[in-house]
């Protein structure tokens, strides 16, 4: 489905500076993540391509600063994560999961639900508005721990009371957005995953979620990623949050 690339098998692509339109020989797949070591919203892209079976490759940017640095230069606003597709450039993570959410037909069946699903997932990011703004990954280790924790006890129950009434409110309160699957249901199960494997406790008192989670955080695509992706780093974090 998806391949790993050492930094021995990288190619020069992540040295090259970001210009429109840009053209990169590349291999038989289609679809290039070059994201870094790090959780970053490049972890919904990549599921997404993987709910799809569309072939991938996901490159890891060296971490050394001279290394991290070149890669950078092939985005555009100098962030990762970056895909390339057929050679071209698409970045920034929200827009990334859009674009593939649209070539996926993950956004709804109307404008108005691909809007629906646009609010509920600037729902999610506003729910990581602490960390997102505090540059996190330079952060030492026990102040992202601090940093995650305070997320979870002062930002995160609001926010999962209004995604509960979003269900609630939904056409079958199994979808927050219509009556089918989208990209909004594939990354808030994906977020929720997350956050409850540091905290089994999260959705107590969200019924309504839970039942989501357990729907969409069951599915076969879903859930292999969480446990390959997801669970072995909250693992080692579990008891600092």
């Amino acid at each position: 489905m998806f391949q790993k690339l050492s930094p021995e098998k990288r190619d020069s692509t992540t040295d090259l500076p970001f210009v429109l339109n840009l053209r990169i020989e590349m291999s038989a797949q289609k679809y290039r993540v070059l994201d870094y070591a790090h959780p970053t919203s490049g972890e919904l892209a990549r599921l997404l391509l993987q709910h799809a079976g569309a072939e991938y490759e996901h490159d890891e940017a060296d971490p050394s600063p001279d290394a991290l640095y070149q890669a950078e230069q092939a985005a555009p606003f100098g962030v990762l994560p970056v895909l390339f597709v057929d050679g071209k450039v698409v970045a920034q993570g929200q827009g990334i999961s859009r674009y593939l959410a649209r070539e996926f037909g993950l956004c709804g069946s109307s404008s108005e639900e691909s809007a629906a699903c646009d609010m509920v997932m600037d729902g999610l990011g506003a729910m990581f508005a602490r960390i997102r703004g505090a540059n996190f990954a330079a952060l030492e280790p026990q102040k992202q721990m601090s940093l995650v924790k305070q997320m979870l006890s002062d930002d995160v129950p609001r926010f999962l009371d209004q995604f509960e009434r979003l269900l609630d409110h939904s056409p079958t309160g199994r979808h927050f957005v219509g009556e089918q699957l989208t990209w909004a249901d594939l990354g808030v199960a994906l977020t929720l995953a997350g956050m409850r494997l540091r905290r089994p406790s999260l959705l107590a008192g969200h019924p309504r979620l839970a039942a989501f989670l357990e729907e969409v955080g069951g599915r076969e695509e879903v859930a292999r990623f969480v446990d390959a992706e997801l669970a072995p780093a909250a693992i080692l974090r579990k008891n600092s949050v």
